[in-house]
């Protein structure tokens, strides 16, 4: 079950889907005639944004041709690599940008996203810590480090950071449905506890964990609260 949190929290994090085709693209093809480097990162953003990683890498890696210490290129290119499942060239990449700008907010939000997938949640909530020093006020860094935490099973910690992203950016949509998953993750523990005490063959007042969620969904649209009143219980 935990295991289920875990990848359902990441996945509202980073949504992505993999394309592996290969691509004969060289640097030469793509050679700007102005402003180079913000030529490559926003040609290798469109490469992305279409789902082919592997042309975005080769684009980013021509801007670090160019010059080798921009470290834009580097976090845009660990990006790619993360979406392939290339772990270790994304870490590589996080890392040497941080080296060479150790104020670079992106290169830690994706880093401490990288570690939450690897279940290295400490070193995640160092990194979504530092862009919360950085930047106060930044509210996909609470939601993010709400993720580590609720996959670590800080279900407190994490509800907090959820509400502050909330309380920070009522717009930002990933925050409520983070906290849709921590409490139905609580709800399935509740259930667990019930039938621990009540006994193993024992009937659910209102049904299983799923059921229960989807009549609370279905009763809100209807205005009813029939699952409500399942769960009271009288005195005899």
């Amino acid at each position: 079950m935990r295991r289920l949190i875990i990848l359902v929290l990441v996945n509202l994090v980073l949504l992505s889907s993999v394309s592996l085709a290969q691509t004969e693209l060289v640097c030469e093809d793509i050679e700007p005639t102005t402003d180079g480097l913000a030529y490559y990162v926003g040609l290798g953003n469109g490469y992305y944004s279409q789902g082919n990683f592997n042309t975005a890498i080769i684009v980013f890696s021509c801007a670090l041709q160019v010059d080798n210490t921009y470290a834009p290129a580097l976090v845009a290119r660990g990006f790619a690599y993360a979406a392939l499942g290339n772990q270790a060239n994304a870490l590589e990449d996080y890392n040497q940008a941080i080296e060479l700008d150790g104020n670079l907010i992106s290169a830690y939000v994706n880093r401490g996203i990288l570690y939450t997938e690897q279940g290295r949640f400490g070193l995640a909530l160092t990194d979504f810590d530092l862009v919360i020093a950085l930047e106060p006020e930044n509210s996909r860094a609470y939601n993010n480090r709400g993720v580590a935490h609720a996959a670590e099973g800080d279900y407190d910690l994490a509800i907090a950071d959820f509400e502050m992203a909330i309380a920070l950016d009522d717009s930002y949509a990933a925050p409520y449905a983070s906290l849709g998953v921590v409490y139905s993750a609580l709800a399935v523990e509740q259930y667990a506890a019930y039938r621990d005490l009540a006994g193993d063959g024992s009937r659910l007042p209102a049904g299983d964990a799923d059921l229960v969620i989807e009549s609370l969904t279905l009763e809100r649209e209807t205005g009813t609260f029939n699952t409500w009143l399942a769960l009271q219980t009288p005195s005899q």
